[in-house]
């Protein structure tokens, strides 16, 4: 059976592409999150996304299903989250996973994770971390199953609106 995606490295004109995805991401929290609640404006996503595009150190795939993108993973070096932002040593970080819901359950977010991780370790990092909000049963089980850990209590991201947790999973 042919692969149904083509893969190629994320570059800063798939940008707008990146956040429609992240856009239909954050829609699917409605199902779970608060009354009320809304994700981040498409245009404020778009632009920061092409702004982390531009650095060195970003790895990342985008797939395409038939031309159209399908999903997109990447991965930078880790840094704290209070400012200045600085590297912590030894860790990476899955900075988005999305996927476009016609492909859920058609293994493309597996096949990009399992990317990252391997790029993450090729690059000599011990551990690789993600963050992902707490309400989230779905992406939580798929981390999970995918062998990751929650590694601190929730904390809330006021981009977000939501609580986030911290998962790790060793590479050695």
């Amino acid at each position: 059976m042919p692969d149904p995606f083509e893969l190629h490295p994320i570059r800063v004109d798939d940008a707008e592409e990146m956040a429609e995805n992240v856009r239909l991401g954050f829609e699917s929290y409605r199902s779970w999150t608060r009354r009320g609640w809304d994700p981040p404006p498409r245009d404020m996503e778009a632009a920061h996304i092409a702004e982390k595009l531009r650095e060195v150190d970003i790895w990342g795939r985008v797939a395409l299903a038939g031309g159209a993108h399908a999903g997109h993973v990447a991965m930078t070096p880790a840094r704290t989250r209070e400012e200045p932002r600085t590297p912590i040593e030894g860790l990476a970080h899955l900075w988005q996973l999305f996927v476009r819901p016609p492909w859920w359950g058609s293994g493309l977010a597996t096949r990009l994770l399992a990317l990252a991780v391997d790029a993450a370790a090729e690059r000599g990092y011990p551990e690789m971390r993600l963050f992902t909000p707490a309400g989230n049963a779905r992406g939580r089980a798929f981390y999970e199953r995918e062998g990751w850990r929650v590694h601190s209590d929730a904390a809330y991201e006021p981009m977000l609106g939501l609580d986030l947790l911290e998962y790790r999973r060793d590479l050695r």
